[in-house]
């Protein structure tokens, strides 16, 4: 899973739990350790917050929702790089008073032997205009499309040779989204807030999220499918398949807004 995208699934969700029920948002991926320090800093520079005292600092402005936000780019499935399709990536707060947008920055400080992950959200005042388009539509849908998707990279993996593909990732996850299958473990676990199938959709995204560098979907297939004459289809379904993963895990965690 891109880390970028992982990260704002685990703010938006546990962030949800916390806004609407309460429930405890803890967790140590989003916590100072030595490995990885992430803050919020509102608009124009100002006060800087951890993650418990960003949640705190929400709750007393009104805050009642986070939501993932960015249209995803199928163009970056070959490129590691978590790019959008006009819209900016990032959380966006919803509450009594307005919107804001926190877009993340990710910078690496090198400490000695240490490597060390500073991640800063940064805060943008939304007004009238810049909220762009939103949607809403039902996980069902949402199931049905990337069903179709798994099918079609499925069955191109076995029409290159590249079966492994099919056999470990593609059709285990089809058999999460189905329900017929063990779920992947994810690295955190959704409030109660959330659906089964917002779950179900969510570990189906992990399961099948096949994108990356070396030893990934983006190393050795496009050549295989370079061998069998079906590069443009492989790219074709590829980012297909990377921008409904995409589509859907934003889905998923966004499907308590409207409570």
């Amino acid at each position: 899973m891109n880390g970028e995208l992982h990260q704002m699934l685990l703010i938006t969700a546990l962030g949800n739990g916390n806004l609407i029920s309460g429930a405890d948002a803890s967790n140590t991926e989003l916590e100072h350790t030595e490995f990885i320090e992430v803050r919020f800093i509102e608009e124009g520079g100002g006060k800087v917050w951890s993650w418990p005292e960003w949640l705190a600092e929400l709750k007393n402005n009104g805050c009642r929702r986070l939501m993932l936000n960015g249209m995803p780019s199928a163009n970056s499935w070959d490129t590691g790089i978590l790019n959008s399709n006009g819209m900016p990536n990032g959380v966006t707060s919803l509450g009594t008073t307005g919107e804001s947008l926190w877009k993340a920055d990710w910078h690496m400080d090198q400490y000695g032997s240490r490597t060390k992950w500073k991640v800063t959200y940064t805060e943008q005042k939304l007004y009238d205009g810049q909220r762009g388009d939103r949607e809403f539509l039902p996980l069902s849908v949402w199931s049905e499309k990337l069903d179709v998707a798994l099918r079609q990279i499925g069955d191109l993996a076995n029409s290159i040779e590249e079966s492994f593909w099919s056999v470990h990732f593609f059709e285990p996850a089809m058999s999460v989204l189905r329900g017929t299958g063990t779920a992947a473990q994810l690295s955190f676990h959704l409030p109660d807030i959330y659906k089964d199938q917002a779950r179900m959709l969510l570990n189906t995204v992990y399961k099948a999220w096949v994108f990356g560098g070396m030893g990934s979907w983006n190393d050795s297939p496009p050549y295989s499918a370079y061998q069998h004459d079906r590069e443009e289809e492989f790219n074709a379904i590829s980012a297909r398949l990377y921008e409904t993963l995409v589509q859907c895990a934003r889905g998923a965690v966004n499907s308590v807004v409207l409570l």
